[in-house]
């Protein structure tokens, strides 16, 4: 069964809005899984919007150029966020303090997303067009990079070309991150 863009939009982010509440409560420890999860989430989300959802509101919406020049810049900001906090760990003061800037950013993002953007595109596109663009950002979502590069362009085809080898590059960096934690 096809699902549309906006279900499946609407689910991540209902994920993410899972991941933000639940951090808090949870211990320094804890926290470095979950928000792994909300680096994963964010980063493939927000790549599957720039490669496929993006282009298409710009084609489709009058003003479809300048909200997505707005949500870019909002994950520009995430992307630098992001790569600032890579060397730091939950529970260390400057992580929290970047934490504290993007959490709010994020739910900016999704609002922006959902009130805004999908719901001119639910008013402008048929059904079937909403659905095949859903496949669409599947399949990118899946094939996205999951860690934050605030230096590849936000448009394609810049995105899209540097998207396949750093797929393959933050695969192998889990991969190597995992080892290094594994009990010996």
């Amino acid at each position: 069964m096809a699902h549309s863009i906006i279900d499946l939009q609407k689910q991540d982010h209902a994920e993410l809005d899972r991941l933000l509440t639940r951090y808090p409560a949870e211990s320094p420890s804890a926290r470095t899984e979950t928000f792994r999860a909300i680096v994963n989430l964010v980063t493939t989300h927000a790549f599957a919007e720039e490669e496929v959802l993006f282009p298409a509101a710009r084609r489709a919406l009058q003003s479809g150029e300048d909200l997505t020049t707005l949500i870019e810049s909002e994950h520009q900001r995430i992307n630098e966020l992001l790569k600032e906090m890579e060397p730091l760990r939950p529970g260390d003061a400057a992580f929290e303090s970047r934490v504290e800037e993007l959490f709010p950013l994020l739910r900016d993002d999704v609002r922006n997303e959902e009130d805004r953007l999908l719901v001119a595109l639910g008013g402008k596109l048929e059904t079937a067009e909403l659905e095949k663009l859903g496949t669409a950002w599947a399949v990118a979502k899946k094939a996205a990079p999951n860690r934050a590069h605030p230096g590849i362009p936000r448009r394609p085809p810049g995105n899209v070309l540097a998207g396949l080898p750093l797929y393959f590059i933050d695969r192998l960096r889990d991969v190597l991150a995992r080892l290094r934690h594994a009990p010996q």
